[in-house]
């Protein structure tokens, strides 16, 4: 039967996606999952896994790839021609004509005889163009979607996403389930209770005491390095930690200042990264080497002053080698750096690079944007053609279909680590966090919540949940 399912966070809607594809398959179906990232697909299959069902009995995909793989196998019908690798900027033209070529009736036909059923998990993430795509395979099979609105933190000017009442309901009626907070079942059953209770407030931009809950809350006013010292404290943690930053560049500054004890996740369009790539595409030498200087400064702490100060930077963009500079420990580097103003080949910047990383005293920081740079560099030097961002492009495209490795400590936005869980959360500046971005921080971790801020009491403005009734 059609119906939609709304619940929290950490109470089995994962589980319950599984339970119910198992369900089907042992009645002879065999379901569609859709989801909205790779992360998701892994812990779905996983999931599957458990209850012994096989990846031939169940598909799981993004509704982007998904829809991808529909407009490049249906050209004709999608009114698409498509590269065989995914630009995926374009995913909303991708949903356009997945939409076009499910409204043919030999794209439904096929449906009906490939699935019994579609399952769309977050669905509260849809974009537009996404709902549209999943009501037009509405029309071929039944759909069941499972959500959170107090989770939609994708709804921006330009990105406008479902509303839970107009769109979804609409659609798909209601189905409602017991709330039990299962995530901090035999952790920390008191907080996760508590993160139940608190959801009438947040949604309707109440206050939350966060002196009387069961989290340790710190306040800023206390030391300008609150951030810091709540972060170290929760260093010799046992189990895995996240601190959550609400921007990208506070995100790395708190790495940097934690000396690499926390790592940095990056995003999956990698921007920091695909800049620097860019740079070494451009085979101007002064600015090659200016630009490896700098990514390596921004990924490793305790290395700009000591060894790649702005003398540095400045000789190297005029061209200047900087070989005679006085850096005692560096002098390797600084003749890498030097020779990529005569030779600034990919290959080179990995050399250069890995070289910058042995400096001592250096603390890498931004692991994962190092560790997929230099792959894209080692890629580029070693194919013919083929650009350091073409090559980190397909780098980042397999992060997002097998998963990345995952940080013990990390720093993230509440953007990137919606949808996983830690043993401990550990919330910066949440004065600063909307009402979904405080919600899906403060849901992260199953043992332990620490949340720091200026006062006792979050007075979030209340969330848009009405979607595309934005302005």
């Amino acid at each position: 039967m059609p119906c939609s399912i709304e619940l929290p966070a950490g109470t089995g809607k994962t589980q319950i996606v599984a339970a119910l594809a198992t369900v089907a398959t042992e009645q002879g179906e065999r379901p569609l999952i859709l989801t909205h990232t790779n992360a998701g697909v892994d812990v779905l299959r996983g999931r599957l896994r458990n209850f012994g069902v096989s990846g031939r009995d169940v598909r799981v995909e993004t509704i982007a790839s998904w829809s991808f793989e529909l407009v490049r196998h249906y050209p004709l019908l999608s009114g698409m021609t498509v590269p065989e690798e995914p630009d995926w900027t374009n995913s909303k033209e991708y949903y356009a004509g997945a939409s076009v070529a499910v409204a043919a009736s030999a794209i439904r036909s096929v449906l009906q005889a490939s699935y019994g059923l579609v399952i769309v998990d977050e669905y509260q993430d849809c974009v537009i163009e996404q709902h549209n795509l999943i009501v037009a395979v509405g029309q071929a099979l039944p759909v069941c979607v499972f959500g959170d609105p107090l989770q939609n933190i994708f709804n921006f000017r330009d990105n406008v996403t479902v509303s839970w009442s107009d769109d979804v309901q609409a659609n798909w009626p209601a189905v409602p389930l017991p709330v039990v907070p299962w995530r901090w079942r035999g952790h920390n059953e008191k907080l996760g209770q508590w993160l139940i209770d608190i959801r009438p407030s947040l949604a309707a931009g109440g206050t939350i005491d966060l002196l009387r809950a069961p989290l340790d809350w710190r306040s800023t006013t206390r030391s300008p390095r609150a951030d810091i010292e709540a972060c170290y404290a929760l260093a010799s943690a046992t189990g895995s930690v996240v601190a959550i930053k609400r921007m990208s560049a506070e995100c790395a500054a708190v790495a940097a200042q934690t000396k690499g004890a926390y790592g940095m996740m990056e995003e999956l369009e990698g921007r920091f990264m695909a800049a620097f790539a860019s740079s070494v595409d451009t085979g101007d030498p002064p600015q090659i080497a200016v630009a490896t200087r700098n990514f390596a400064k921004d990924c490793i702490s305790g290395i700009a002053t000591k060894y790649l100060d702005r003398a540095v930077a400045r000789k190297l963009a005029r061209g200047l080698s900087v070989a005679s500079l006085h850096r005692p420990g560096a002098e390797r580097q600084l003749e890498l750096l030097s020779q990529l103003l005569i030779d600034p080949l990919p290959s080179r910047v990995a050399e250069t690079l890995l070289a910058i990383g042995q400096l001592e005293g250096g603390r890498l920081y931004r692991r994962e944007a190092w560790r997929d740079m230099i792959r894209a560099l080692t890629v580029a030097g070693a194919s013919h053609g083929v650009t350091v961002l073409q090559a980190l492009n397909r780098v980042r495209d397999r992060a997002r279909r097998v998963g990345r490795p995952r940080e013990v400590r990390v720093v993230s936005r509440p953007l990137l680590i919606k949808g996983l869980e830690y043993d401990h959360a550990l919330v910066l500046d949440a004065d600063r966090l909307s009402a979904t971005e405080l919600y899906v921080a403060l849901t992260r971790g199953r043992k332990s919540l620490t949340v720091v801020c200026r006062n006792q009491y979050l007075r979030p403005t209340a969330p848009d949940l009405g979607g595309r009734n934005r302005p």
